[in-house]
């Protein structure tokens, strides 16, 4: 299980404050994705909230936004395991993924903005247990091949004040 209690996450260096109404659980095979207006903090509560409490109970593989950090650390370590590195984006995470050897949870932050949707099919995101995502748009495409999927929505009622509320909505069932 996948989990993150109910309850109030502040990171006071980013000038927020998470609120969670309810618990987060979700079985082994679902898809999470955290969407929200731009400024929201999703990549602030992935990072000091989420990734957190995930690592101290699953094997993780996160894609971060900065492209260009990403693309270097993927090379760096695949060149560090003795792997070749391929060119294109696409191939690349699919050999970092390989590489790692890791099948628990897998997060890609804003990946969508930068492969299609064939490129994200073809990274065969249902091997892992969990996969979350962040992203911006709507409704995205292409979605993992899992049993479930739910979607954590940021809202900020007052951009002035560091309130935000998580919303928990289920997006296909079990």
């Amino acid at each position: 299980m996948l989990e993150l209690a109910a309850g109030t996450y502040p990171v006071p260096h980013a000038g927020l404050r998470y609120e969670l109404a309810h618990d987060l659980r979700l079985p082994r095979g679902s898809w999470l994705r955290l969407r929200g207006e731009n400024g929201a903090g999703k990549t602030t509560f992935l990072e000091h909230v989420l990734i957190p409490n995930l690592r101290e109970r699953h094997c993780l593989l996160y894609l971060a936004q900065d492209m260009d950090l990403q693309q270097n650390t993927m090379r760096a370590t695949l060149a560090l395991m003795g792997h070749e590195a391929p060119q294109g984006l696409a191939d690349l995470a699919a050999a970092w993924i390989e590489a790692g050897g890791c099948r628990e949870v897998v997060i890609l932050d804003e990946f969508d903005k930068y492969l299609t949707e064939a490129q994200l099919t073809a990274l065969d995101l249902a091997r892992f247990g969990w996969v979350v995502q962040v992203s911006h748009l709507e409704r995205p495409g292409a979605r993992p091949d899992l049993s479930s999927g739910f979607e954590l929505s940021f809202v900020r009622p007052d951009a002035g004040r560091p309130e935000v509320q998580l919303g928990l909505e289920r997006l296909w069932p079990a």
